[in-house]
């Protein structure tokens, strides 16, 4: 493959996460590499997605409550903590990059207010929409947590909120070309999401895009991706945040990040092969978009095997974590570049019969000396995302 057209990268300074599988990053590599899924049942009866993988954790009390949802805050104390990490100092030379999943109603807030209407709006006001705070959907607006961080650090540099299933790449291909521009001298990538909403539910349901199961079937017998039963995938959350500075300074890993569209409803195989092609950087460990039906995963081996050729590795951190839409990439980013710093590439967790095609598919753990790696997302309509890291050597 040529590799002619690169992206620029760019220095990873910190990171920060919260995902289904905890939120230190040492301890959530070494359960990707034990295997571990982070799937468990899905509590709420009536939808067709038999598993869900959520973040057991509970955000830190915040004064922010009244204005950022449960993920927002997720996301927030993420963004705080790398930004400590990173030992940088805020002000106007510093930006904040967001990605979220999109606006979306809270069921939780609509419920009670919608429970007891009449089919004919009789006593509507009485009858649960008067306990609707006037301003209620202020607290789920998309730039609600970019906002507020921005006051809390003190940053007052370019930056900008990306939305769509794909926004976490969007905006770490954004914030790299602001630092490359000289438009500011860092960046505070923050992504955060959540596939388990209700009305997120009911849409993976009805495409078919998330495991169905069946009664008492256990999630973790979920087909992986990759397998010939491979049937939906688990749809999961996470927030997950980056600090990033110019190319030249020292870091954790080097980052290359792009994002586009092909207008699908599920993006082209060869759409993702492009943006491979577009990173311009060779790795030989791809973290793939794992999508868990046996048409889409062929289609995706075969460009990923013609991108980067037929003996590199395909894992998939989403079989452990879920698929965590907006915040995938970011993710991503992190996962990869600790596990390249271990020396060891974590399995597809619950793969036991990989459908026979191009490139190796690991079950356990694998030992690797490899020095970079690209990560894969996708998201509907047509979305592709993709993030290059790669580390300074070896173990």
């Amino acid at each position: 493959m040529s590799h002619a057209v690169g992206i620029a990268p760019v220095t990873i300074a910190a990171w920060a996460l919260r995902t289904p599988l905890g939120r230190d990053v040492d301890r959530v590599i070494a359960r990707l590499c034990a295997g571990e899924r982070a799937a468990r049942p899905n509590p709420h009866p009536g939808y067709r997605c038999a598993a869900i993988a959520p973040i057991v954790e509970v955000p830190a009390a915040s004064r922010h409550e009244r204005y950022v949802s449960r993920m927002g805050l997720h996301g927030m104390q993420a963004a705080i903590e790398a930004f400590a990490a990173s030992g940088l100092a805020a002000g106007p030379r510093l930006g904040v990059f967001a990605a979220v999943g999109g606006l979306r109603a809270s069921w939780a807030d609509l419920l009670p207010a919608f429970r007891d209407q009449r089919d004919d709006g009789a006593g509507a006001w009485a009858r649960g929409l008067g306990a609707i705070h006037p301003f209620w959907m202020l607290r789920h607006l998309s730039n609600n947590a970019h906002a507020l961080l921005a006051g809390e650090l003190g940053a007052r540099g370019d930056g900008a909120t990306y939305a769509g299933a794909t926004a976490g790449a969007a905006a770490l291909a954004g914030a790299a070309r602001a630092l490359q521009a000289g438009s500011i001298d860092a960046a505070l990538v923050v992504a955060y999401d959540s596939l388990l909403e209700p009305e997120t539910l009911v849409e993976l349901g009805e495409r078919r895009a998330a495991w169905c199961g069946g009664p008492g079937v256990d999630p973790s017998a979920a087909p992986a991706p990759y397998q010939d039963d491979a049937a939906g995938a688990i749809p999961g959350e996470a927030a997950a945040a980056l600090v990033l500075v110019p190319a030249a300074r020292d870091g954790l890993a080097r980052l290359r990040a792009v994002d586009g569209a092909d207008g699908d409803r599920e993006p082209r195989a060869a759409s993702l092969a492009r943006a491979i092609a577009r990173l311009g950087a060779p790795a030989a460990v791809i973290d793939g978009a794992a999508r868990a039906w046996p048409d889409l995963d062929a289609a995706e081996r075969a460009a990923v095997a013609a991108a980067v050729g037929d003996d590199a590795m395909l894992t998939a951190t989403t079989a452990a974590l879920g698929q965590l839409g907006a915040a995938t990439a970011v993710v991503q980013a992190i996962t990869l570049a600790a596990a390249l710093r271990r020396g060891t590439i974590p399995p597809i967790a619950g793969l036991r019969a990989p459908s026979p095609g191009p490139l190796a598919l690991p079950a356990r753990a694998v030992a690797t000396r490899a020095t970079a790696a690209i990560g894969l997302s996708t998201g509907v309509p047509g979305l592709v995302g993709a993030v290059h890291v790669e580390v300074a050597g070896g173990p």
